[in-house]
């Protein structure tokens, strides 16, 4: 019986292990942050890489993949203490909102005009943040 107790014991340690009941230490935290701000600074070269050769399709497929990016983003910022990110947030948002608007029968000029000021402000933002936490 005794047996049995510390088996299952075990299991539920590694059970939760696994499921991430154990929170990562701040210093794992801020790295993973930083590197996921590297993430994202790479979707937004793709995005400032955008040409009058693009289509408004390729635009709204860079933003998802600056989307993308900026969830994990935020769920590494959730892990770390003190540290804020409203003024990428914002930034993030008003892009995501440039791009919702940028009309199907819009002209690439005309899209990228709209929005590279939009992305220019995540630039520097999450430029900001990266700076604020010492990421490499």
């Amino acid at each position: 019986m005794k047996t049995w107790v510390v088996f299952v014991s075990m299991v539920l340690i590694l059970v939760c292990a696994a499921a991430g009941c154990v929170q990562p230490s701040q210093e794992e935290a801020q790295a993973q942050l930083c590197q996921d701000l590297g993430k994202l600074g790479v979707a937004l070269e793709n995005m400032q890489g955008l040409n009058a050769t693009s289509s408004v399709g390729d635009i709204r497929d860079a933003r998802d993949q600056v989307q993308s990016a900026m969830e994990d983003v935020r769920s590494s910022a959730d892990q770390v203490t003190n540290v804020r990110i409203d003024d990428l947030n914002a930034a993030y948002d008003d892009l995501d909102r440039a791009v919702k608007g940028v009309p199907d029968d819009a002209s690439v000029p005309e899209a990228l005009q709209t929005i590279r000021p939009e992305i220019q402000r995540v630039v520097d933002a999450r430029q900001n943040l990266t700076a604020e936490l010492n990421c490499p």
